[in-house]
């Protein structure tokens, strides 16, 4: 195995910069997770490092070796991509074994050793009876767990994992992101991971990369990436029901900060707060203004006033899920969602919210809030 670093690294095709100077380490024996959504470079990265692509600037490391000029075969790394790439002419055994046979493989197996291994992987897939069918007689998902056996049948210095497992149903991902997590913790590889899918890279991941449009929003602990976006990018990105965003006015009145959403609400900001609110404030219509957010679970509901900082909101929906219930309440060309434990407020009555500012977030705005964007 081998740590991998990625410096200063940048990929343009024309005028359209896919990876704008990123940055970032993967640690030996790590599961690192690159989460974006689509178009955010994350493919591109790792084609970056497999040498599929070269980069317009930037260095690559696996290990302590400087792999810029080095052809994909002198890297050592098995990757595994969401179109499958297995050879149409062989059947699924001997597209998992072909890794086995490279002339550049130092160990020999015997047919025995060779059949052992193939089948152990494909047991832990769930295609260990398919192993005699040609690709073109799998299904979608079938052919993804064998793409992704042919990729972990041997132990190279990094595994390049690109959207692995999407095209399988619900069921099948657990089982898959089971199997992956332990083999990376039975076998300590390294493992770099591509996702739009933030369960899979709080699932699986140590550490995990945000891009968005090439560049790198955040690196972080799955816990410090949700409980801690460094943007409202990052905090929309990952949850569902998705953050609370709301846009407003900072007012200070009697040495007290008060976040004013419209006419919709107004709240004060508790003391110990106030130096991060400041460092993300902006100028809009020569006041300061300041984007909040709040995840759903962290929006407290009663039938009663709860303290000086509860508000009202007229309820735009209610959605009843297993043991919680989803509100939806409406603002002037906003909605805010609050999702709590089911029973705890009759919404048919009057309500009251509250924000917990244990979990309050301050961004800067970088995209402009829509209701259709902040619907469910």
């Amino acid at each position: 195995m081998a740590d991998v670093r990625v410096v200063n690294l940048t990929k343009r095709y024309g005028r359209h910069t896919a990876v704008n100077n990123i940055n970032f380490n993967c640690e030996d024996g790590k599961f690192f997770s690159i989460l974006g959504p689509s178009g955010a470079g994350k493919t591109t990265t790792l084609e970056l490092i497999a040498g599929i692509k070269k980069p317009d600037s930037g260095r690559i490391y696996i290990g302590n070796r400087l792999v810029n000029d080095l052809p994909p075969q002198e890297r050592d790394v098995a990757m595994a991509f969401e179109s499958y790439n297995l050879y149409p002419h062989f059947s699924v055994y001997e597209n998992i074994a072909f890794p086995l046979r490279a002339p550049s493989r130092k160990e020999k197996l015997s047919p025995k050793e060779e059949r052992k291994k193939v089948e152990e992987i494909a047991a832990l897939l769930g295609i260990e009876d398919l192993l005699d069918r040609r690709p073109q007689h799998l299904s979608g998902g079938q052919r993804q767990r064998a793409s992704l056996a042919r990729a972990m049948i041997r132990i190279p210095k990094v595994y390049l994992l690109d959207e692995p497992i999407s095209h399988l149903d619900a069921k099948l991902k657990v089982s898959a992101r089971t199997t992956l997590k332990k083999l990376a913790n039975k076998l300590r590889i390294t493992i770099i991971y591509v996702t739009h899918d933030y369960r899979e890279a709080l699932g699986l991941s140590d550490r995990i990369m945000i891009l968005n449009k090439g560049v790198n929003e955040q690196i972080g602990t799955p816990e410090e990436v949700f409980f801690s976006p460094s943007s409202d990018f990052v905090g929309r990105l990952i949850g569902d029901p998705p953050i609370n965003l709301v846009d407003g006015a900072v007012i200070k009145r009697e040495g007290k900060h008060f976040f004013k959403a419209q006419d919709d609400f107004a709240f004060a900001i508790r003391d110990d707060l106030v130096s991060s609110m400041e460092k993300v404030i902006w100028e809009e219509d020569g006041r300061p203004n300041v984007r909040v957010g709040i995840r759903p679970q962290h929006v407290k509901l009663s039938n009663k006033m709860i303290s000086d900082n509860s508000f009202q909101l007229p309820v735009y929906a209610i959605e009843h899920k297993v043991g919680s219930s989803i509100v939806t309440f409406e603002m002037k060309g906003n909605l805010l969602i609050a999702q709590v434990e089911k029973g705890s407020c009759d919404t048919s009555k009057e309500c009251w919210l509250e924000f917990d500012q244990d979990h309050l977030h301050f961004f800067k705005k970088s995209f402009a809030l829509s209701k259709k964007a902040r619907g469910r």
